[in-house]
C-alpha cells in the first residue's frame, strides 16, 4: 500500500465515522481521539513503508556485490589453477593435476552458489505476473532442460496432462526444474531417475500437485525441514547440492500463496506435495 492509498483511507475512515456520528447525534463531530489515532496510524504506515524501502535497497545493493564483487575472485582462482596446469602438464605423481583439480571444482560450487542466492534474493523483488498457466505444458518444459543440462543420466518422467493453475509462468517452471534435479541428484543408482506428476482440485478450487520419485529418500524431523535454506540431508558424495534448490522451491510456492512440504522415507523415495490456492496471491505485497 502507498502513502495515497493510506491517505485515502484514512480519509475515508474518517469521513464514515463523521458521517455515523451526524446521524446519530445530528451535529455531533468525530472525536478528536478518533482523528489522532487515525493519525498515528498513517504515520506508522510511512515509517514501515520507508524502512520497507530501505531494506530493498540494502538487498539490491547486497546483491550487486554478491555478482560483481565476489566473482572476480573466482575468476581468478580458477585462472590460476588453470595455468597451474598448463606449467605443470607432466608431473610425474599427478598430486598438481589434482590439487589444481580439485580447486577448480571449488570455485564450480562456489560460482554455482552464488547463482543461487542471487536467484533466492530475486524472488523478493517482483510480484508474480498471473494467468492461467499449462502445468503440464511447463513441467515437460522444465524436463526438456533438464535432460539436456544431463544428457548422461536417463529421466523416466510422467506427467498428469491437463493440470492448470494460475500463476507466474517463469516462476512455476522454475518450480518444477528445483524439483525435478533434486529427484536427479538423489535417484537411486540400481532404479535410475523415475518421476511422476500428479494432482487434483481442492474443496476450494485450489490445486494440489504431487512430485514423486523412487531415489534414495531421506530422513526428515518434519515435512518442511527439506526446504529451510542451507539444509542438507545427504552427504555431498550422495548429490547433495548448495543447499537452496528447495528452499528456493518454497519461495516460489509462497509467491503464489501456497504451501509446499515433503513426505519420505529412507529407500522409498520422496513425494514433494505443492498446495496452489484457486488464485496466486502474493503475500509479500
Amino acid at each position: 500500500m502507498n502513502n495515497t492509498v493510506a491517505n485515502q483511507n484514512c480519509s475515508g475512515s474518517v469521513q464514515e465515522a463523521g458521517d455515523a456520528s451526524a446521524g446519530v447525534g445530528g451535529d455531533e463531530q468525530v472525536s478528536a481521539e478518533g482523528v489522532a489515532e487515525c493519525t498515528a496510524l498513517q504515520a506508522r504506515h510511512d515509517t514501515l513503508e520507508a524502512e520497507l524501502a530501505r531494506l530493498r535497497a540494502a538487498q539490491q545493493t547486497m546483491a550487486h556485490g554478491i555478482s560483481h564483487d565476489l566473482r572476480g575472485p573466482l575468476r581468478a582462482i580458477d585462472a590460476a589453477a588453470s595455468q597451474l596446469l598448463r606449467m605443470e602438464p607432466d608431473a610425474a605423481d599427478g598430486r598438481v593435476q589434482d590439487q589444481a583439480a580439485r580447486i577448480r571444482g571449488a570455485v564450480a560450487r562456489m560460482a554455482s552458489l552464488i547463482d543461487s542466492l542471487l536467484e533466492y534474493q530475486r524472488l523478493g523483488q517482483a510480484s508474480p505476473a498471473v494467468a492461467e498457466v499449462d502445468l503440464a505444458f511447463v513441467a515437460d518444459w522444465a524436463l526438456m532442460d533438464l535432460r539436456d543440462l544431463h544428457p548422461e543420466t536417463p529421466i523416466d518422467a510422467e506427467v498428469q496432462p491437463g493440470l492448470v493453475a494460475r500463476g507466474d509462468e517463469g516462476l512455476l517452471k522454475a518450480l518444477f526444474g528445483k524439483l525435478f534435479d533434486n529427484s536427479r541428484r538423489f535417484a537411486d543408482a540400481g532404479r535410475g531417475v523415475r518421476i511422476r506428476v500428479t494432482g487434483e482440485r481442492t474443496e476450494a478450487g485450489g490445486l494440489h500437485l504431487s512430485v514423486a520419485d523412487h531415489g534414495i529418500g531421506m530422513e526428515m524431523r518434519s515435512p518442511e525441514q527439506p526446504f529451510e535454506a542451507f539444509m542438507r540431508l545427504h552427504g555431498s558424495g550422495q548429490g547433495a547440492g548448495d543447499g537452496l534448490g528447495l528452499a528456493i522451491a518454497k519461495a516460489i510456492v509462497e509467491r503464489h500463496g501456497g504451501r509446499i512440504w515433503a513426505v519420505s522415507e529412507v529407500g522409498a523415495g520422496t513425494t514433494i506435495h505443492v498446495l496452489l490456492p484457486q488464485e496466486a496471491t502474493d503475500p509479500t505485497r
